[in-house]
């Protein structure tokens, strides 16, 4: 009955390791990202205060795209508060490759559309950026013969590349205001 001994030692040492590492972990405080109420009952829940972002106003329509998808994801649809503590001021670049030519026609096959996003994130009552950050999206498309349908696919890939950008530069946001003292 050796082995029952080593079997029993094993079983003790985890035993150790996994209460010592509960009594460790016992006094971390967990809180939910998205939380309704802030941690320990002060100050704004992020909720509220990704609220209280204002987005600028960006030229062109992909920049209008990535602009009212931001206001959305930031408020949940309440609209672009006016007068708010913290303002966001975007600059887009947008491009595309044609990477795959067909041979035959001499027409694309395949693009991708590239759309780089810089950001900064300017606290207006201490008049001073607070977040400066760069966002990027990569979104594919297949080409095809029509000529509409292309053009109707690029538009659908500039939508897409907008809301992946949006929702990138939204959950950079929730950082800094979970993690700013």
């Amino acid at each position: 009955m050796w082995w029952l001994n080593r079997v029993n030692a094993h079983f003790a040492l985890r035993l150790v390791a996994a209460c010592s590492l509960a009594a460790t972990l016992g006094g971390c405080i967990f809180q939910p990202m998205y939380a309704q109420t802030p941690l320990f009952g002060t100050g704004p829940s992020l909720r509220d205060a990704l609220r209280d972002v204002e987005v600028a106003e960006i030229r062109g329509r992909v920049g209008n795209e990535i602009r009212n998808d931001l206001i959305f994801e930031l408020t949940g649809g309440g609209g672009n508060p006016v007068g708010a503590p913290y303002r966001l001021s975007l600059v887009a670049d947008l491009s595309s490759a044609t990477p795959i030519i067909d041979a035959a026609s001499g027409r694309p096959q395949a693009s991708t559309v590239f759309f780089d996003v810089t950001y900064k994130l300017q606290d207006i009552s201490k008049d001073r950026i607070v977040l400066t950050e760069k966002a990027i999206a990569r979104v594919s498309i297949d080409a095809s013969q029509q000529r509409f349908a292309n053009v109707r696919a690029i538009r659908d890939a500039e939508n897409r590349a907008a809301k992946v950008v949006a929702e990138q530069i939204r959950s950079r946001i929730a950082a800094f205001f979970l993690t700013r003292t």
